[in-house]
């Protein structure tokens, strides 16, 4: 198993076509400037492989998708219509891209999806059995004192409506109500410091989750000074995006008062002590009160236009509202003195540069700032700049979102073995700021290799679930533990259930219907780094640790308990109806199905596959299906499936591809969503009129 990782691993590197270490790079033709890095775009179909896993969590799940997709994009350009535009799009309008976008705006925003703060209760799974943008229109466009669609909803309810509006701003604005539904338990200290404690760990969770901004650390780094700030650009490491918004948001640049900011957190008299259900969601979310006493600690809110001594969360989401309402469809507007003069403006401007942020590190694996919260070089700080007004400009479309970063000249490059340009190194440091210090001067720019990052935990997950058709585990929760707890055995479970009401989904889901055990998912989850709570915010890349969790969670890729049926079963199933088929096809068609590589050119490879497989012009027949899964988890296992940032290579259509992943029944699915896209009866291609 190990060789062939090798053998593939150095297939990755293109050691086949690299030459040697004396690249020529195209510097142009004669006479002409060097090629720069804008002209570095890969190729449509490379395009289409990237945008896939981007903006739906998988890849194509044949070579024949790619072939619809990428004349798809011929067809735009023949037209005279955006290309990438059309295709992302199209791409967008994929089932996968709701789910996807719905996890990532969970973590964005730190939902808790553990222990005793778990957020399950309002965000498992919805009551709603139909979904339309009705319910997120609703939200957006009242108060939280409003009644909403007029039925009763949860927050899984709302996310997948939010994704049907394509405006994540009413999603944000109601988590503050479903996270302040779980307050520490700050025991054994005075009231008055249980709710100031309760208070600072809400308000960190909001400085973190919709700010990005640490009061601490704003004394040394702020939007008007820091101590990496120089006049000279060359030296310059501080590159603030423009609006000032500390001063507005806070009254301040330092020395911010925590208490003040964090006041609309309260919890005394607020939480669980009304009738009140914000825009009229489901009881199980949580109840307030829209009128409280003042401030039992005494402390005046500052923040944003929030002030005095009767603020919550009310008081915030309405200062939120506003902002965003200034906002959507506008620029900030700043000032002749640099800043954004309404407060509530500025605190959307913050929370808009997060969303923003957050997005484009889901679908580059990089960030645009560094740990003091603002962008390192004046290249990443124009672009966060120039992604948070379309942003705005687009009425907060997260669509809109996506296609600006994959339209960008920082996604699907070539790859390096292309030598594309004057060197080796010619991006701006976009994607690694601190190359900067290279004792090499001439690696002290970015290239295509930065551009290539590990593919995230929950993307890793859902790429291999839409490769082998994997369907979604019974009563599918987003949490873990089914919001009960990790370690409970299914008897344990069950006695919750009968005698205390509690846990009897996590019983249903894990005992009685197959499906995930909190036992063995809580610890997968956390071993490869997906967030979980505040405490285990999880991490991006396979460490060695992490790698061994995954690799013994999908060393076989395992058909789950609650599957009937998946990819690996269909293609055993066609190697051995087709009597013309080779083991070599079998693979082929697995390859294309995992990584995008429908090819076999190696020795190396070839003979790690012989190893695994025995001959490959033996009859596909001879192929199990034991051992199919087990090249299943060595290809699960190699560079193609863990990084993104460079797309598999592409090749012929396999022998074996499915019927519904051929090209006539893409091309079909393709068409019932682009508007007047055709698929010619002939067999031709894809067409626009």
């Amino acid at each position: 198993m190990k060789s062939l990782v090798v053998a593939l691993a150095l297939t990755f590197g293109g050691c086949g076509g690299c030459g040697s270490d004396a690249v020529n790079y195209d510097a142009g033709v004669s006479g002409d400037a060097p090629v720069t890095f804008t002209a570095c775009g890969g190729a449509p179909d490379a395009f289409v492989r990237q945008t896939f896993l981007a903006l739906d969590g998988r890849r194509p799940r044949s070579q024949a998708e790619v072939n619809v997709y990428t004349d798809l994009y011929a067809a735009a350009v023949t037209k005279g219509i955006d290309p990438k535009d059309t295709v992302a799009r199209a791409i967008m309008a994929e089932p996968e891209f709701g789910e996807r976008w719905v996890e990532q705006t969970m973590d964005a925003m730190q939902v808790q999806r553990f222990d005793y703060q778990t957020e399950a209760e309002c965000w498992d799974r919805g009551t709603r059995s139909t979904s339309s943008a009705a319910l997120a229109t609703a939200v957006r466009d009242q108060a939280a004192t409003g009644t909403g669609d007029g039925a009763q909803w949860n927050m899984a309810d709302l996310a997948v409506s939010a994704i049907a509006l394509d405006d994540l701003t009413p999603l944000y604005r109601a988590q503050l109500f479903s996270m302040m539904q779980h307050p520490i338990p700050a025991a054994n200290v005075a009231d008055v410091e249980a709710e100031l404690a309760r208070r600072a760990d809400f308000g960190a969770t909001f400085d973190s989750g919709y700010l990005h901004r640490d009061a601490v650390c704003l004394d040394c780094h702020n939007s008007n000074f820091s101590v990496t700030d120089r006049a000279d650009p060359a030296t310059d490491r501080f590159w603030p995006v423009p609006g000032l918004a500390e001063v507005p948001v806070y009254g301040t640049f330092t020395h911010v008062d925590l208490a003040a900011a964090h006041a609309p957190f309260r919890v005394d008299s607020f939480v669980g002590n009304g009738t009140s259900r914000p825009w009229g969601w489901a009881s199980s979310c949580g109840r307030f009160a829209t009128n409280v006493p003042a401030d039992p600690a005494g402390v005046t809110a500052k923040l944003a236009s929030i002030g005095g001594q009767h603020s919550t969360v009310y008081t915030l989401e309405a200062a939120l509202k506003h902002g965003f309402d200034q906002l959507r469809g506008q620029l900030p507007a700043i000032g002749a003195d640099g800043m954004i003069a309404d407060p509530d403006q500025a605190l959307a401007w913050l929370v808009t540069l997060k969303m923003t942020e957050d997005v484009w590190t889901k679908v580059t694996g990089t960030r645009l700032t560094i740990a003091n919260y603002y962008p390192r070089n004046k290249a990443a700080s124009d672009l966060l700049y120039a992604l948070a007004q379309r942003y705005t400009q687009s009425r907060y479309s997260l669509r809109a979102l996506l296609v600006a970063i994959v339209q960008s000249d920082y996604f699907n490059r070539k790859p390096a073995e292309a030598a594309c340009g004057a060197g080796p190194y010619t991006y701006p440091n976009v994607f690694d700021p601190w190359v900067i210090a290279d004792p090499d001067t001439a690696k002290r720019l970015n290239g295509p290799g930065d551009a290539v990052q590990a593919v995230d935990a929950r993307t890793l997950v859902s790429a291999l679930a839409g490769a082998l058709d994997w369907s979604a585990p019974p009563l599918a929760s987003r949490f873990p533990d089914y919001g009960c707890s990790e370690t409970s055995s299914c008897q344990a479970i069950q006695q919750a259930c009968q005698h205390e009401a509690a846990c009897c989904t996590a019983y249903q889901a894990s005992c009685q219907m197959n499906g995930v055990s909190p036992t063995t998912e809580v610890p997968f989850q956390r071993g490869v780094g997906m967030f979980l709570r505040n405490s285990e915010r999880g991490f991006r890349g396979l460490d060695f640790q992490a790698r061994l969790v995954w690799e013994n969670h999908e060393n076989v890729c395992a058909r789950p308990a609650w599957v009937t049926s998946d990819f690996i079963d269909t293609l055993a199933a066609a190697s051995a109806a087709d009597l013309t088929a080779t083991t070599r096809d079998v693979v082929v068609a697995l390859k294309d199905r995992l990584m995008g590589e429908p090819a076999i050119n190696v020795a190396s490879e070839i003979d790690a596959l012989t190893a695994i497989t025995g001959s490959l012009a033996a009859p596909a027949s001879s192929v199990t299906t034991a051992t199919l899964r087990e090249l299943c988890g060595v290809l699960v296992n190699t560079p193609q499936f863990l990084l993104a940032g460079i797309a598999g290579r592409g090749g012929d259509v396999p022998k074996l591809t499915p019927t519904k992943a051929g090209y006539a029944a893409i091309c079909t699915d393709v068409a019932s969503h682009v508007p007047g896209a055709t698929c010619p009866s002939n067999g031709g291609a894809l067409a626009l009129p």
